[in-house]
């Protein structure tokens, strides 16, 4: 059901950058788009200061329509990658990633800089010397005069003296200014919060610890979110004045809606990591933006702070008119006997739960997946290697046909599912999807398409479709869950976590969340054989949902407006309160006892039934 193809590698081997399968001292990462006036002087200065050190070199464009492909074709020994899109800084830099090979540190730099003699010898000795997690250059403008480009880790006292004295007072008290302004910050070297991200070297090993940079932020904060997670892994980050690169900043130039993303993503950065600050910062905001009003520029920033529902319509992730196969793998995964650990355990093994569940599957989940509006997608089944020859010849037509692939394994962590992912859809877009999809459940026919659509508008990290429906004997119920089983992962191929990194109900631990509303994408099936077996949401008629699940709902049955009335005023409130008190108790458990604990909680529970 994949049927993309591998994002086009130009490589050639000519005088100083090396290929991708030998060491180097340095990867060189550069994401252009719309770059053709500024890449070959980039190239050129960076061979002629880094005559001494082994570089290879990786240019990830984001579907820049000038010839800045054709330039860095023409360059003969530089890898060339094409994103399959514009989709940000940040992405671009997890797509080079891929292709850095054997290298002992990574350089991030802008397409639109000089590098002057000795800068990346430079920074690599302070990295070396320092055991810095990453290292900064000095920057200079265009007529070679230092800039003011390291900065403190953003705090709202200094947001608001930014806001309040801008350029004025340059002396004021540290704590009011969010740029570093003393002449002699810039004189010697030493540990910094972070700085402007026009050029970072960074220590390999560091890079795979920290993990992908966040593409949630496409432009802007991007680097202030990476140096942060650096110095929370126990690394720092330091500033070398011996290391200077000339920024011409004259690469995708500065619209009003970049300009007003700029303020709206040291909102996000805040959500993030201080959500409590998120707020006021927003009002901080608004008053520098408000003190510029005359400026259209800054007038558009406003808006955007002033009504959230605006962000959506700032630069995002866009893959323009590429189709969606020439840019993303999608992978559902379903664990069918795969081994369990837990009260799931003592629910598969008792009498016929396999048999139960094949027909579950063959009625509901099989034919749901070969509906898909959207065939862009692989499905993955885990078998257990222990699996009777009757549940095989029940799968084989499938498996023959090509509608899923099976593994069997003892148990599959999230790295392996990584691993097991890259292999069975062959990595070849710039974003992997893994959707969990358990074996007993259905999707709507739109549910691959829906996801997709989010992705190829820029939604990053863990999302949940949150309507769905609830099928109990004959009744069906419209069930809102924020955070259900049926949860999808959208993210780079470079380091991927997948939609098993963490309980369904958990992901938000680890990456950023998103929810969308709309028509049910999923139906959950209740049956004896389940472990969580109970009624959720509110009495509903099926008909109005037969186009999105074909066939699933051939017995149920219309309810009745007795039925619904007694159910909205009585039998609802009741399961509410219920699935509340469950809810408090759940976080209370999951709180005291973690993880493993509520694991063990809920197995003893079960094992005394």
């Amino acid at each position: 059901m994949n049927s993309v193809n591998p994002p086009p590698v130009r490589l050639c081997r000519r005088s100083s950058f090396i290929g991708s399968d030998e060491p180097v001292d340095v990867a060189v990462i550069i994401v252009t788009f719309q770059s053709g006036r500024t890449i070959a002087e980039l190239v050129r200065t960076l061979r002629e200061s880094s005559a001494d050190l082994s570089l290879r070199m990786i240019v990830v464009d984001n579907a820049s329509s000038d010839d800045t492909a054709d330039i860095v074709r023409g360059m003969g020994d530089v890898i060339f990658v094409e994103s399959g899109g514009n989709l940000g800084y940040a992405a671009g830099i997890n797509i080079g990633m891929r292709f850095a090979g054997a290298a002992g540190s990574v350089l991030i730099l802008n397409p639109d800089l000089k590098v002057l003699p000795g800068a990346v010898s430079a920074l690599l000795a302070r990295l070396r010397v320092s055991g810095a997690g990453c290292v900064v250059p000095a920057v200079l403008d265009g007529a070679c005069r230092r800039t003011e480009s390291v900065r403190r880790e953003p705090r709202l006292l200094g947001a608001f003296g930014d806001a309040v004295f801008g350029s004025r007072w340059v002396a004021r008290p540290a704590a009011l200014s969010q740029i570093v302004r003393s002449p002699s910050a810039y004189e010697t070297p030493h540990r910094i919060d972070w700085a402007t991200g026009a050029a970072i070297l960074i220590d390999r090993r560091v890079a795979e610890e920290v993990g992908a940079w966040d593409e949630r932020f496409f432009l802007y904060s991007e680097e202030t979110d990476f140096f942060r997670r650096v110095r929370e892994s126990g690394h720092e980050v330091w500033f070398e004045p011996a290391a200077q690169v000339v920024h011409m900043e004259a690469g995708s130039g500065r619209s009003p809606e970049l300009v007003a993303l700029t303020v709206v993503n040291a909102v996000r950065y805040a959500e993030k990591h201080r959500p409590w600050s998120a707020g006021p910062l927003r009002l901080i905001l608004m008053l520098h933006e408000l003190r510029r009003w005359r400026d259209p520029t800054h007038r558009v920033a406003l808006r955007a702070l002033l009504r959230k529902q605006r962000w959506d319509s700032l630069p995002s992730a866009d893959f323009g008119d590429s189709p969606a196969g020439t840019a993303i793998d999608h992978l559902l995964v379903t664990r069918f006997n795969l081994p369990s650990r837990g009260p799931e355990s003592l629910i598969r093994a008792k009498e016929g739960w396999l048999q139960s569940r094949v027909g579950l599957f063959e009625r509901y989940t099989l034919p749901s997946v070969q509906s898909q509006t959207n065939r862009n997608f692989s499905w993955l089944i885990y078998l257990d290697p222990q699996s009777p020859e009757w549940l095989l010849d029940r799968l084989a037509s499938s498996m023959d046909a090509g509608v899923f692939q099976v593994l069997f394994r003892e148990e599959v962590t999230w790295e392996d599912l990584a691993a097991d992912a890259e292999e069975a859809t062959g990595a070849n877009g710039g974003l992997l999807i893994t959707t969990n999809l358990d074996n007993d459940d259905a999707l709507s026919s739109d549910f691959v398409d829906r996801v997709q659509r989010a992705a190829l508008h820029g939604v990053r990290g863990a999302l949940y479709l949150a309507n769905g429906l609830v099928s109990v004997g004959d009744r069906t119920y419209a069930w809102h869950d924020a955070d259900n089983a049926f949860c999808n992962v959208i993210e780079s191929w470079y380091k991927p976590q997948t939609a098993w990194r963490d309980w369904h109900i958990l992901l938000s631990r680890h990456m950023n969340s998103t929810t969308i509303g709309g028509a049910p994408a999923w139906l959950q099936i209740v049956h004896d054989r389940n472990v969580s077996n109970r009624i959720r949401g509110r009495l509903t008629d099926p008909t109005a949902h037969r186009a999105l699940f074909p066939d699933a709902f051939e017995h149920a049955s219309v309810p009745s407006q007795r039925s619904l009335t007694v159910d909205a005023y009585l039998a609802r409130p009741n399961r509410e309160t219920r699935e509340f008190v469950r809810a408090v108790a759940k976080g209370v458990l999951l709180a005291l006892l973690g993880k493993e604990g509520l694991e063990r909680f809920k197995e003893k529970r079960h094992a005394k039934r």
